[in-house]
This record gives C-alpha cells, sequence and structure tokens, in this order.
C-alpha cells in the first residue's frame, strides 16, 4: 500500500509542468523595525552634556573615552558625516581619515549665529577599535552623536567633549 502511495505522488509530480528557474534578490529595508516600533540596525545615540561656548567663532575638541585594553585602530577608516546643526552659521566640514590621525580625538570649528542662546550639532561616527592584549578582536563603532551647546560669556574658545567608546576585549 505505502509503495502505491510513493508512486502515486512522483506520479503526480512528474506530470506537472516544470517551470524556468527564477532568481530571487533579497534587500533589506533601510531601517528594518523590531517590535516595539525600535529601528534594528539603528546608531546607537551618544548625546554629550550641554557645553559651554562663546558667541562666535570657537572651537570644540571632541575627545574619547577608551576602555582598558581597547585603541582606535590606527589603520582603518575613520569618519564623522554632520547631518544637521542648529544655531550655528554653517555646518562643520565633514572629516575623513584613518584612526592614528584621530587617536586623541579631532577639532570641529564652531561659528554660533550672532544673538543665538543654544546650538546643535549632530552627526554619525564611524571608526574600528581593536582589543590591545591578544590584537584578535576589532569591532567597528557607528555612533551618532548629538552635541548641544551653551551660547554664552563663560564658554572657552576651545572646549571639550569626551566621548565614550565600548571595549573590544574578547
Amino acid at each position: 500500500m505505502k509503495r502505491a502511495a510513493i508512486l502515486c505522488a512522483l506520479a503526480i509530480a512528474c506530470s506537472k509542468k516544470p517551470t524556468p528557474p527564477t532568481t530571487t534578490t533579497t534587500v533589506a529595508s533601510a531601517e528594518p523595525v523590531a517590535p516595539g516600533g525600535a529601528a534594528i540596525g539603528a546608531r546607537p545615540k551618544i548625546d554629550a552634556a550641554e557645553i559651554a561656548v562663546p558667541p562666535g567663532k570657537s572651537e570644540l575638541h571632541v575627545a574619547w573615552s577608551v576602555p582598558s585594553g581597547t585603541a582606535i585602530n590606527d589603520e582603518a577608516p575613520f569618519a564623522v558625516r554632520w547631518t544637521g546643526s542648529d544655531g550655528l552659521a554653517t555646518t562643520p566640514t565633514d572629516i575623513r581619515g584613518v584612526g592614528k590621525e584621530v587617536q586623541s580625538g579631532f577639532d570641529v570649528p564652531l561659528d554660533v549665529m550672532p544673538g543665538s542662546a543654544g546650538a546643535q550639532l549632530t552627526g554619525d561616527i564611524d571608526l574600528v577599535v581593536c582589543d590591545t592584549v591578544t590584537h584578535s578582536v576589532c569591532v567597528p563603532i557607528k555612533r551618532r552623536v548629538e552635541l548641544t551647546f551653551a551660547v554664552g560669556a563663560k564658554g572657552a574658545p576651545k572646549g571639550t567633549v569626551t566621548l565614550p567608546l565600548p571595549s573590544a576585549k574578547p
């Protein structure tokens, strides 16, 4: 009985017309969404505490807080792409280079619009950190940074903000 059922199934399968092969390409959504509405793969955000800056032109030094046993990869690409600003006369120029050029951070020129009491600068940072013990783990870091500025006479002409980076320990 089983043999007859198998032969019948094969006869039905063989009697179907062959279909031409198809090529399927899967394209990921630009921003897939997890249950609850949070974007999957969204860049983790770093919000710096409000930074005091003087009116007009000044400069901000962005430094890193790197955990023990982790370092910025000297040869890997580094980039900051400024995606928005508010209260600044111009958005700073994007920065590109390699890790050895930004071991101690990077400088951002600021030009606060006259009469502005505050400003904001938003950008995306891409860099690579590696473990310094075994040199076997390297982690690409992609972060969205939001810098908020309080404009006033107490701001230094060259301020500093420190951004935390994650560990790359194995």
